[in-house]
């Protein structure tokens, strides 16, 4: 494995993993030698593009109204939609069944994308955008949220 999926499989950062090439090198070599794909299933981690079994019970309320049953849905539109909640159960589930590091990514991901079109589209009116996403109010304490689990 590279540096870069050791520290999005682990959810360690990259200034934690230079420290461990350095001191603890025979544990950084041992990460590195395994296989990726190998090392995510063995351990139930996820990416964004995976498709995993959802079930509605785990969260406030059901977001995927196909079924109140289990169903098959991307991790991008569970973390995605149940961000959008402000519930903050929801959002420590969220951590708790993705990691912090992949729920803080799809955050910032969205936000990005937000301002850089410049609008919300909503049903029937565009909600301009300007500034940076960073002093979002909404966006900081969904940052904190997630930093708080």
């Amino acid at each position: 494995m590279t540096q870069q999926q050791i520290s999005k499989l682990l959810d360690v950062p990259d200034r934690t993993l230079r420290d461990w090439k350095k001191n603890r090198h025979r544990l950084y070599n041992l990460l590195e030698s395994l296989e990726y794909s190998d090392a995510k299933e063995k351990i139930g981690a996820v990416d964004l593009n995976d498709v995993i079994v959802f079930d509605p019970h785990y969260y406030s309320r059901n977001f995927f109204w196909q079924t109140n049953e289990k169903s098959e849905q991307k991790v991008y539109a569970v973390i995605s939609n149940y961000l959008s909640t402000l519930n903050k159960q929801d959002i420590k589930n969220l951590c708790e069944q993705f990691g912090k590091n992949l729920v803080r990514s799809v955050l910032k991901e969205k936000y990005k994308k937000m301002y850089a079109q410049g609008f919300i589209a909503t049903n029937g009116m565009d909600i301009p955008l300007s500034g940076r996403y960073e002093h979002n109010k909404m966006y900081k304490q969904l940052l904190g949220m997630i930093n708080d689990c």
